[in-house]
């Protein structure tokens, strides 16, 4: 028998790259602007398939619905389908938060490659920012 080992990376070929994926989402924001109490709770509760709502005791026999597991919300929509919250709960998505995950294949660790990213990131943005400095130049001389 014979063997040749290679070495490569990725960007010659993906079956160098280390990472099997990588991705990442905007973290829901979910409102209820106008109080839902009693059976309303217990219904929205219902509805959610990953219990994002729960139901809180106010006392004196009444309930209100309230959100207790904002992160679990895959925005299917589910609670705002139904008619009677439509217009009570607003579901969106958060601009400016997200969730990030990245997974690794091979003997590189997830943090290891994020690190490697962010410098290849930063290295060719410093590399583009001086081009646009010798452009700059150019033109005013």
């Amino acid at each position: 028998m014979e063997l040749i080992c290679e070495k490569g990376i990725g960007k010659t070929h993906a079956k160098w790259s280390p990472v099997c994926t990588a991705f990442y989402r905007l973290m829901p924001d979910i409102r209820i602007f106008q109080p839902i109490e009693n059976e309303d709770a217990k219904e929205l509760k219902a509805l959610c398939p990953l219990g994002v709502f729960d139901i809180e005791d106010l006392g004196k026999n009444k309930t209100r619905a309230v959100v207790s597991n904002q992160d679990k919300c895959t925005t299917c929509r589910e609670c705002v389908r139904h008619e009677k919250f439509a217009s009570r709960v607003d579901l969106g998505k958060k601009k400016d938060v997200f969730e990030f995950h990245v997974e690794s294949l091979g003997i590189y660790k997830p943090e290891q490659l994020v690190i490697e990213a962010l410098s290849k990131l930063k290295e060719k943005a410093t590399h583009w920012l001086e081009v646009l400095k010798q452009e700059e130049l150019t033109m005013n001389n």
